[in-house]
């Protein structure tokens, strides 16, 4: 039994090792934040974009906030017409390359409420 018993300590201890190990590499290193899109930029970048899709000038565009630049990510903007008509815009990010954040702008079928 003793046998047994030194056995399982001396596998615990070697778990606890390998765990620290592990947990020691890339604790050092520091990851690249992902870029952002800052809320006025994001808002200027959709007045452009949805203004050229519907060959129409936009009283405005605005958004809740900036937009954090991961593959997914969504902001919800407003958009104002020229006859004061709001529609709701959801901004997503299509892609991220090399520093530069490709977003889609979908503008909700029915103004809102």
């Amino acid at each position: 039994m003793t046998g047994v018993t030194l056995k399982l300590r001396v596998l615990v201890a070697v778990a606890a090792v390998a765990g620290a190990a592990l947990t020691g590499c890339g604790g050092g290193e520091t990851a690249t934040p992902a870029p952002t899109v800052a809320k006025t930029k994001l808002q200027a970048l959709a007045k452009e974009k949805l203004e050229t899709a519907a060959k129409r000038k936009a009283k405005s565009v605005t958004c809740d906030d900036g937009i954090v630049g991961e593959v997914g990510t969504t902001q919800h903007c407003v958009l104002t017409a020229k006859d004061g008509t709001k529609y709701g815009v959801t901004a997503t990010v299509r892609e991220v390359k090399s520093g530069n954040v490709n977003i889609d702008f979908k503008v909700d079928d029915k103004p809102l409420a």
